[in-house]
């Protein structure tokens, strides 16, 4: 691996006020609606945080994961500071529950709009508890915490993980839920297990 991270040629050459366009066609940065919305243009998919309090198990939705690293394995999650599952998941290992299409009730549910007779089927076991038909799920423990302005930057290790093969994920674009479409001549192929790796 190299050193130089950035040619500083191409820097010097994309912060040349000529390529620039008019500065009359940005948007203020002093508007944060107006830049959350524009952000909003990414589509992501949608996950809920768990993990265990006392004798209770407690979640958070939120859209902003990624995987970080292979080796060691890590994924990260940007959590707000005024969250209050934030200072949980900097101590205590937690669940990453990518959910699936046929979840938007837990989505919601975690997002604090509980719902209706909305009942969650939780997975309990050594790691961190986790819920039961997700798409996919990383069991983490915390591995560092990183400044991001209102946010906060949670690095946690993969313990664990699992997938189930016949689910579509559940996406978030533009402050609306969506899902993919389904293509033509799809084949249905039967359900297959969930698939665990420790």
């Amino acid at each position: 691996m190299t050193d130089i991270m950035w040619d500083s040629e191409i820097y010097e050459k994309a912060a040349d006020a000529k390529t620039l366009a008019s500065s009359a066609a940005i948007p203020s940065l002093a508007d944060p609606r107006q830049l959350r919305n524009t952000l909003g243009n990414f589509a992501t998919g949608v996950v809920v945080l768990t993990y265990q309090s006392g004798d209770s198990y407690y979640g958070v939705t939120v859209n902003s994961f990624t995987s970080v690293s292979l080796d060691p394995p890590l994924v990260l999650v940007s959590m707000q500071r005024t969250s209050r599952a934030l200072t949980y998941l900097l101590e205590r290992p937690f669940a990453v529950n990518v959910l699936g299409d046929n979840q938007l009730a837990t989505a919601l549910h975690f997002a604090g709009k509980p719902q209706d007779a909305h009942l969650v089927e939780w997975v309990g076991d050594d790691i961190a508890p986790r819920i039961n038909g997700s798409l996919a799920y990383f069991q983490c423990t915390p591995w560092a915490g990183y400044d991001g302005g209102d946010h906060v930057l949670v690095l946690g290790r993969v313990m664990s993980y699992g997938q189930q093969d016949d689910t579509q994920p559940l996406l978030f674009y533009r402050g609306q839920w969506s899902a993919l479409a389904q293509e033509a001549g799809d084949a249905d192929g039967g359900a297959q297990s969930e698939r665990s790796r420790s």
